[in-house]
């Protein structure tokens, strides 16, 4: 790359930035608002999450270690998410002293619901767009897309 190409690709990275910055100003209410009327608290969404990673593998322990907490906060924790009907728990198949947690539909239809609202784009933003621009964000999210999937193998 020549000098100009350098800079130039700098000064596109650095628009980018700022694009980026001002969509999510703009965009933060309306993504925000499952977050908002949710019911979970930061602590719940985040026991849930790590529940949801482990796919039912998770257990009490486990998650008070992962979240720094004592196993007794976690028990109460977890205990709010079942009486929600968000987790369930359930005897480990190979040693009955482990209970092992679960998400149920209902917390699975809660974490993508928040989690896709932050990935959801508002039909009335695309329909401004004219067919070009709207072509032209295909093709960059595409791009970007590839170039997601290219880190994801390294």
């Amino acid at each position: 790359m020549t000098i100009s190409q350098d800079l130039e690709r700098a000064a596109l990275l650095r628009r980018l930035d700022e694009l980026h910055a001002s969509f999510d100003r703009r965009a933060l209410s309306t993504w925000a608002e499952p977050l908002l009327s949710t019911a979970l608290t930061m602590q719940q969404l985040k026991v849930l999450t790590l529940i949801a990673a482990e796919r039912d593998r998770a257990t009490g322990h486990d998650l008070a270690d992962a979240l720094n907490v004592s196993v007794a906060t976690m028990s109460g924790l977890v205990d709010r998410l079942a009486d929600q009907g968000m987790v369930q728990r359930r005897d480990d198949a190979d040693d009955r002293r482990i209970r092992r947690l679960s998400v149920t539909e209902l917390g699975s239809a809660t974490l993508r619901a928040l989690i896709s609202s932050g990935n959801t784009m508002p039909p009335q933003v695309l329909e401004r767009l004219s067919d070009v621009d709207l072509y032209a964000l295909v093709q960059g999210l595409v791009a970007l897309d590839r170039a997601m999937e290219d880190l994801s193998q390294e």
